[in-house]
């Protein structure tokens, strides 16, 4: 049995170490606000759904008879994550060479969204995996010694099969694609396969795949592509939220790491298409980093990690520059600093997360709000309800946010149709038909400081709404979550829906309801 590379050993060690990190972390952590979302509406199997393309929510409900819907979800997207680690890896290798795969697989997961998120059940884990393999596939079509020309055509079918499993996952696959394309039209070779039929059999390929999510929006009103490009919509000119914007990527990816990644993507601009290996990785990387940069400028503020899928196809030009500029010496003490503070990052946010201590011991620091209450679980919630009401089969919750939805869906176990009311519902808008809950009576639950204008606005709807006293939620016994809760009895007709009209036939009415329309 031939033995592993030294290289190979090393990159192979350094995902090893943090994949177990990344399951000890899912085990500790609370899911977290999107974490809960997916998880809720992962429950109905949808061609696609409202905010994100459906491979994510197809993994969880897969999974979800092994794992359930608690914190276990999390590990097939910490096993995605370690074998996108291992294509960085031989995507740079191919490219550069060993030791800059080394540094690539070493400085991604020293970046803090890559390496948190690597465990979390978010669109990104399936989208990295499906775009690295795309770029490992076009990367040997071009750059493999002995590669054919003209190209293969099962190459191309491969790659077209990843972009379209990246198509799946997350809308950035159509950046990537474009970045593709920008890469052919600027290289001689590359025009040449524009003219063959073999390009676009993949392409064809990669939107037959991803045909779910444009059937989907179809039968939807295309109300996900809307959402989606609302964001680019104009507001007037935002030069500070493009800086924050900026500044938000650097922080997501650490100053250590980031700082060095911009000196080599100038580097690799500078040199240009001269240097094919690294301009392919900048063909791939600009219009994502691009377009979710410069959107703010003109738009809303934006997340920072919307960058991110653009920033990993420029580890491998990260990993060559710092190989060639760092000296063996330097190079070592970087890479254990990176990995140490890292660890030491994550061991500090772990331990406020879930105590909560930073709030005795830095007051000051979370007096504006604390973002770590995102992966705060209210499996409080049920027992707190039990105190103030009976939970008897047939009602049903209302709440003023998709966030708060999901919590509430968690800490039952999908046990109750949970509605948002007042506000975008995302997905959660179309899990139920609001025909069906005529007759039935709710709970209303939100944040105390919104939630009585919530209630006068739903009163018409029901036969009366009657407040219920209000608890807190919070980690070892801080009352961090102040909620209100109201009865809101016999639902007289169906709540408004943002997406559609109920068109279900009436159900049978309930007891509640004949009452009502007897007197």
């Amino acid at each position: 049995m031939r033995s592993l590379a030294p290289a190979d050993s090393a990159a192979l060690a350094i995902i090893a170490v943090f994949t177990a990190a990344r399951v000890l972390l899912a085990a500790a952590l609370g899911l977290g606000v999107d974490e809960a979302y997916t998880l809720s509406v992962a429950h109905d199997l949808q061609l696609s759904y409202y905010d994100h393309p459906p491979l994510q929510y197809w993994i969880v409900h897969s999974f979800m008879p092994l794992l359930g819907d608690g914190r276990a979800a999390r590990l097939p997207f910490v096993g995605l994550f370690a074998v996108s680690c291992w294509l960085l890896y031989r995507l740079t290798q191919l490219l550069f060479g060993a030791d800059a795969g080394v540094i690539a697989v070493l400085a991604l997961n020293c970046s803090a969204f890559f390496s948190f998120a690597g465990g979390w059940v978010l669109p990104d884990g399936p989208l990295m995996l499906a775009l690295l393999a795309a770029a490992l596939t076009l990367a040997r079509q071009l750059f493999a010694p002995g590669a054919s020309r003209p190209f293969a055509l099962a190459g191309w079918l491969a790659a077209g099969l990843w972009l379209g499993v990246a198509a799946l996952s997350k809308y950035h696959a159509v950046l990537f694609a474009l970045g593709v394309l920008l890469f052919l039209l600027s290289v001689p070779d590359g025009r040449a396969e524009l003219r063959r039929p073999s390009m676009w059999l993949g392409a064809l390929l990669a939107l037959g795949i991803a045909t779910p999510v444009i059937l989907w929006n179809f039968q939807h009103d295309w109300i996900s592509i809307g959402y989606q490009a609302n964001r680019g919509r104009f507001s007037g000119v935002h030069p500070g939220y493009l800086l924050a914007n900026i500044l938000g990527q650097a922080i997501w990816m650490l100053p250590w790491i980031f700082v060095p990644m911009l000196i080599a993507t100038w580097r690799a601009w500078q040199a240009g298409r001269r240097a094919q290996c690294s301009w392919f990785c900048l063909c791939l990387a600009l219009p994502t980093i691009a377009v979710y940069t410069l959107t703010p400028l003109w738009g809303g503020l934006g997340l920072p990690h919307w960058q991110m899928p653009g920033w990993l196809m420029l580890y491998p030009v990260l990993g060559e520059q710092v190989s060639r500029s760092l000296a063996p010496e330097r190079l070592r003490r970087w890479g254990i600093a990176s990995a140490c503070l890292i660890v030491l990052i994550a061991a500090v946010l772990s331990a406020h997360t879930v105590s909560g201590v930073g709030r005795l011991l830095a007051p000051r620091l979370f007096a504006h709000g604390d973002p770590t209450l995102d992966a705060f679980e209210w499996r409080q919630l049920p027992a707190e309800l039990q105190q103030r009401v009976h939970l008897r089969p047939g009602i049903f919750f209302i709440t003023t946010n998709w966030r708060y939805a999901g919590r509430i869906d968690l800490a039952f176990d999908d046990t109750f149709p949970v509605v948002v009311f007042g506000a975008n519902p995302k997905q959660f808008g179309l899990r139920y038909d609001p025909a069906r809950l005529v007759g039935h009576d709710a709970l209303l639950i939100g944040p105390a400081e919104n939630i009585s204008d919530v209630a006068s606005r739903l009163r018409p709807y029901f036969v009366s709404v009657q407040e219920l006293p209000g608890f807190v939620l919070g980690r070892s016994g801080l009352q961090e979550i102040p909620l209100q809760l109201m009865w809101a009895r016999c639902l007289l007709e169906p709540l408004p829906s943002p997406y559609r009209s109920p068109i279900s036939p009436s159900p049978p009415q309930p007891a509640c309801l004949g009452r009502v329309l007897g007197n």
